[in-house]
């Protein structure tokens, strides 16, 4: 198991894995956080309706952008986690914009419940029905994704996964003074697959002082690491963890946390991460929601 700074048992991890060459065509997005840094507006409307101007000029929402991605990505299909009763408002709100011809990026959706707020692992474990025994995307609610690359950040991800046939989450190389406010991953780079590595470690919002013990990456600078981009595609053993979590209350800070089933996947079947072309826009408070519209309206007209 993990230890207490997240790290795994060191194992062999071949790549690429069992998984290579498939493509994962699910994703996961939770949406079910009552957006309380949003306040008082998020009380009368979720968080992931908030309006951002695109490149283009429209007032698109953070869901339109979300789902967008995830069709561009190669996605087909992508399951909302929302609160009681929310998905009435989101599908309220697809089928009105499918009328006004505003649905032509998207995936279909469908919705599972998370009947209690209990963290965003145990968000994404409301959907192990759905996703069956496929591997996923799993995505951010609150985020949003820029990219100068002809693949979607979504698709660089999905992309990762099938290359490399493991578990893989998306990467940037971030400096040290700012990984307190990212999960952060140790990893070594594989020899032939520029820009891939294996992870060994992965703790959320690490310390200074255990980032440098733990948490190196093969290639990078001593000053700066890798932290996750907020896009991951997962095995089906995902599930399992999340199950095992659940079961025996394994909480931190009182929720059930992917971070932590994700570093309990190291140890059981190998994971990896890829470097991501592009940037992330988080939404979830104002000041960032602020910043992300400035960056989306930067986004070259389509």
């Amino acid at each position: 198991m993990p230890d207490a700074f997240g790290r795994a048992k060191r194992r062999s991890v071949s790549v690429p894995g069992p998984w290579k060459g498939v493509r994962p065509n699910r994703a996961i997005v939770p949406v079910a956080g009552r957006g309380s840094r949003l306040w008082p507006a998020s009380l009368a409307l979720p968080k992931a309706l908030f309006p951002i101007i695109d490149g283009d000029g429209v007032a698109r929402t953070v869901l339109d952008l979300i789902l967008e991605e995830l069709w561009e990505g190669g996605i087909g299909h992508a399951c909302l986690v929302t609160a009681p009763g929310d998905d009435t408002i989101y599908q309220r709100y697809l089928d009105r914009s499918a009328e006004a011809g505003f649905a032509r990026r998207r995936p279909d959706v469908s919705f599972v419940t998370q009947p209690t707020p209990e963290g965003y692992g145990h968000a994404v474990w409301c959907g192990a029905a759905w996703a069956g025994a496929e591997p996923v995307l799993v995505m951010l609610g609150d985020t949003v994704y820029t990219t100068a690359n002809a693949t979607r950040c979504a698709g660089q991800v999905a992309d990762g996964f099938a290359r490399l046939g493991l578990s893989t989450s998306g990467v940037l190389v971030t400096p040290e003074e700012e990984i307190s406010g990212y999960g952060t991953i140790g990893a070594e780079a594989i020899p032939g697959y520029p820009g891939d590595f294996v992870a060994h470690a992965v703790v959320e919002k690490p310390t200074v002082e255990v980032a440098r013990a733990t948490l190196r990456a093969t290639g990078l600078a001593d000053d700066s690491y890798l932290t996750w981009f907020g896009i991951h595609a997962v095995s089906p053993m995902i599930f399992d963890v999340l199950d095992e979590d659940i079961r025996l209350g394994r909480r931190d800070r009182g929720e059930y946390q992917f971070t932590g089933a994700q570093a309990r996947l190291v140890e059981r079947e190998g994971y990896a991460v890829t470097l991501i072309d592009g940037d992330r826009h988080d939404t979830g408070n104002p000041v960032a929601w602020k910043s992300s519209m400035e960056a989306l309206a930067r986004r070259p007209k389509k």
